[in-house]
């Protein structure tokens, strides 16, 4: 997706912006059905191979968990399935379940492709000059998510050559994993002390600093703006009128389909698969170009 998705640092946060701002703030299960969809798809995309399948188990197990514990304490809804130790489990509490397990699964998806194309000198471009803080805090935390992977093996792998995992009993493991996790955390602290003094030394922050980037704004990157403003002006247009209104509660209701309702519907749908359609027509450019040699 780097490659054909590669757009100013700007253009990206308010895509991502868009879309979970209309996943997250609006009612519509199709909106969130389509987020879910589209966040599939580059989810598949980025991590191509076994490692996508593996990722699944997750998603699934958060996903049934919502949706079964919803309907098992909320009894709201006029449409009773059955009755469990004489409280209703309703229809509409079982879909308002289903709901909100897509739009949390549609969330964290976003949230993982949103991680892998706004990098550390992107959000330190977006941050750096409005405030220099937020951007070191947020690339400093993106950051310590693979180095605590990698301390976190290498204490692992040193305190088993120390013979400290000799047993294999659940006590002794369990206070192996708690000296690993208090190294980590003593590492971490003082790694991130280390990082905040490098750069307070390094003048970071300091007023008048000049700022270099090798982000430029260009056509292609307006062309795609537009479009992205267009897109959602269409979805805002009807989330103004009530095209977009949906209740579970007490009974299942939605606005009828109308146009807008319809427009709005589509270019969410569009707005979501964007990624991927700019993906694939690079890949059948380059492949119809191969075929000309």
């Amino acid at each position: 997706m780097e490659r054909s998705f590669s757009f100013h640092p700007v253009v990206l946060a308010v895509y991502f912006v868009s879309v979970l701002g209309f996943t997250m703030f609006s009612g519509n299960p199709v909106i969130q059905v389509a987020a879910l969809f589209g966040g599939m798809l580059l989810y598949v995309k980025n991590e191509k191979g076994n490692k996508s399948f593996w990722g699944w188990g997750r998603y699934l197990l958060l996903f049934g968990v919502i949706a079964v514990t919803n309907p098992l304490f909320s009894h709201n809804g006029v449409t009773p399935l059955f009755f469990l130790n004489g409280n209703p489990v309703t229809l509409e509490a079982l879909l308002y379940g289903v709901h909100m397990a897509v739009t949390l699964a549609a969330v964290v998806l976003w949230f993982h492709c949103l991680n892998q194309v706004l990098t550390e000198d992107k959000l330190l471009f977006l941050f750096g000059k409005v405030s220099p803080k937020i951007a070191l805090l947020l690339s400093t935390a993106l950051r310590f998510v693979p180095l605590l992977k990698g301390q976190a093996s290498k204490i692992r792998q040193s305190q088993k050559a120390m013979g400290l995992y000799a047993s294999e009993s659940f006590v002794d493991r369990f206070r192996g994993t708690v000296r690993v996790y208090s190294a980590l955390l003593t590492w971490a602290f003082e790694h991130a002390i280390e990082t905040g003094a490098s750069m307070k030394g390094r003048g970071y922050g300091l007023k008048g600093r000049s700022h270099y980037s090798l982000f430029r704004f260009q056509k292609r990157d307006a062309g795609f703006l537009l479009l992205i403003v267009v897109l959602d002006m269409v979805i805002l247009g009807a989330m103004a009128a009530g095209s977009l209104e949906f209740a579970f509660y007490p009974a299942i209701s939605a606005t009828p389909v109308t146009l807008g309702l319809s427009l709005a519907l589509a270019a969410f749908l569009i707005l979501c698969l964007l990624p991927f359609i700019l993906d694939g027509k690079e890949e059948l450019w380059w492949k119809y170009y191969r075929s000309k040699i």
